[in-house]
């Protein structure tokens, strides 16, 4: 299905490109871009809701009809093959969506809108449903038009995957700044609840910490002191290779791999070697619709690599060594240990025992050196300046972590 949405993919990837690269832009194109993206939203929601009533209909024919059996065969084959559909209308809005979040990507700070994604328990949020018939639009349009007029640029949230605070966010700052849009003066509860969710969000941004924030506390949000690095170079050269030989492979820096297949040879998994190989196959984190809330894709790769991608033509995999990893870490005067259960990925410490201090990195976090392309070496010296930091702050204010039990006793089979 994804073929026949080529042209419009690859408008909206020049589109994108344009807003990336030309730095007087008129913000007025952020706009376009956005209109275009609803229109294209909209029109697969009325897809989707075109063949639900297909499918209700077969239903209602089969459990009332009494069919033979050779139409409750066939009735039975044209609901799988419509379901089917349904979900591929599915993939296509959440990557028009990924479009929209690769707005806000652009101008805001990733770690900022990841916070958007979550609601007050700490729980991903449930999406607002669908734009299609959506009471305020014309509202939300009309604010993201005057920002745009007052040379702000903002999104609109209900096309993103990612925004789930909020009808339009103002990106002009680093942190966006989340408004809901109110079609009536009066406040339902649930309305009540969005603006105290929004409010607690501004006030975490304006203070950079909260003794209380969705139920964990205290919390305090410090800014890398370097700036992020990346191997998108390497990764767009290894795509780049992979049209020509059907496969490629690099190693950008040690203990992490990236194959880049358009023609599938089982050798290429041969060239690595290791015990301890974590591989990420970004393909079915794509299809599945789980990217969120890593950096779009679309900012990543570069424009002639997207619609490959998207469609299947091309796949990527990222390989992690955890043993040439867990070297590199001890190098650098830190001990870790690979979890990798549903939350954390690894906890970190100075000694290996996590009681002279130390903490944890989530899963979200240390996997952004897969689907970001992040490099590892910058990723290691953060993970010590935090230590550090960790370690500082525990000695002034003299407020000791409470450990639990099975930080204490974690452990992994990883050999140094």
């Amino acid at each position: 299905m994804v073929a026949r949405y080529k042209k419009s993919l690859e408008q909206l990837t020049i589109m994108l490109h344009i807003i990336k690269t030309q730095k007087n832009l008129s913000i007025g194109a952020i706009v376009d871009f956005q209109l275009l993206l609803l229109k294209k939203i909209k029109e697969a929601e009325k897809a989707i809701i075109r063949t639900k009533g297909i499918i209700q209909k077969l239903r209602l024919e089969k459990a009332n009809d009494r069919p033979s059996r050779e139409r409750s065969k066939e009735i039975t084959t044209l609901i799988n093959k419509f379901d089917k559909k349904m979900e591929s209308y599915r993939y296509i809005i959440y990557i028009w969506k990924m479009y929209g979040d690769s707005i806000a990507f652009h101008f805001c700070d990733k770690y900022a809108i990841r916070h958007f994604l979550y609601n007050e328990h700490y729980h991903v949020k449930e999406t607002a449903g669908f734009i299609s018939g959506k009471e305020g639009i014309k509202s939300e349009i009309m604010l993201l038009k005057t920002a745009a007029q007052n040379n702000v640029p903002a999104v609109l949230c209900d096309l993103t995957n990612t925004l789930r605070h909020g009808d339009v966010c103002l990106l002009g700052h680093n942190d966006p700044y989340p408004i809901e849009v109110k079609t009536s003066s009066k406040l339902n509860n649930r309305g009540e609840k969005q603006l105290k969710n929004i409010d607690e969000l501004n006030r975490f941004f304006i203070n950079d910490e909260a003794e209380n924030f969705r139920g964990v506390g205290p919390v305090i949000r410090r800014e890398h002191t370097e700036k992020e690095q990346y191997h998108l170079q390497a990764i767009n050269d290894c795509i780049s290779k992979s049209y020509e030989e059907g496969t490629s492979h690099v190693s950008p820096e040690s203990g992490v791999h990236y194959l880049a297949i358009t023609k599938f040879k089982q050798e290429v998994f041969d060239q690595i070697h290791g015990k301890y190989i974590h591989m990420f196959n970004l393909n079915e984190y794509k299809r599945d619709m789980n990217w969120h809330p890593y950096t779009p894709f679309q900012l990543s790769l570069n424009p002639e690599h997207i619609y490959n991608f998207i469609n299947g033509n091309l796949s990527i995999f990222v390989l992690l060594d955890l043993q040439v990893i867990k070297r590199r870490f001890k190098r650098n005067g830190l001990h870790i240990i690979f979890l990798q259960d549903e939350h954390w990925y690894a906890q970190i410490s100075a000694t290996g025992n996590i009681l002279d201090g130390g903490f944890r990195v989530s899963m979200q976090s240390f996997l952004r050196v897969a689907f970001e392309f992040q490099s590892l070496t910058w990723a290691i010296k953060q993970h010590k300046k935090h230590l550090n930091l960790f370690m500082e702050d525990t000695g002034k204010n003299g407020r000791k972590m409470e450990i639990p039990p099975d930080w204490i006793a974690a452990t992994d089979p990883i050999p140094m």
